[in-house]
């Protein structure tokens, strides 16, 4: 009667199995011919394998699994973790190079593309700053103009100037 057990993404198919065997090898039979989908895993998987607590090296797993063993002997498979291999390299090496093909591009937009000022703007009559947020707020002939409702901390240029009739006593402050 040997044990068997098992670990990783094994366990979908069995935890521990106690099986009345004489040899490791013909316990995997039994159970790789019980369940083709933990068939087709066991097959696809690297593997690492203990038998009553010793650990089996690859060149000796076929005198191993074919030796006689006391009952109640543990024969215990762990999964091997690997990486992905050469696509996550691959993968890799695209990020960093968008990565850099991404600084290149901004560098050379910051150093060869320019933002018109507003003089240039105004000469090709193509100024479209109509919101209340740059230092200066112009608007180009014949585009709407932005009514402000309220209060609000406005660029430096002025953009409205009115004259208040209320007060007719002192002329100074009728300019507003």
């Amino acid at each position: 009667m040997l044990v068997f057990r098992f670990a990783g993404h094994f366990r979908r198919h069995f935890r521990q199995v106690s099986l009345n065997v004489d040899t490791p090898a013909q316990g995997l039979r039994l159970l790789l011919a019980q369940n083709q989908e933990f068939k087709k895993d066991f097959l696809r998987t690297r593997f690492r394998m203990r038998i009553a607590g010793e650990e089996v090296k690859e060149v000796d797993m076929k005198l191993h699994m074919d030796r006689h063993l006391n009952d109640g002997s543990t024969v215990f498979f762990v999964p091997v973790v690997e990486g992905a291999g050469i696509e996550i390299g691959i993968a890799g090496w695209i990020a960093i190079s968008l990565a850099a093909a991404s600084v290149a591009y901004s560098v050379y937009a910051a150093r060869n593309l320019k933002t018109k000022t507003s003089a240039e703007a105004a000469e090709t009559n193509t100024i479209t700053n109509n919101s209340f947020t740059s230092a200066e707020n112009r608007v180009g002939q014949g585009r709407p103009v932005p009514i402000l409702l309220g209060e609000m901390m406005v660029g430096s240029n002025v953009i409205s100037l009115g004259i208040d009739t209320s007060n007719n006593q002192d002329w100074t402050e009728s300019i507003s």
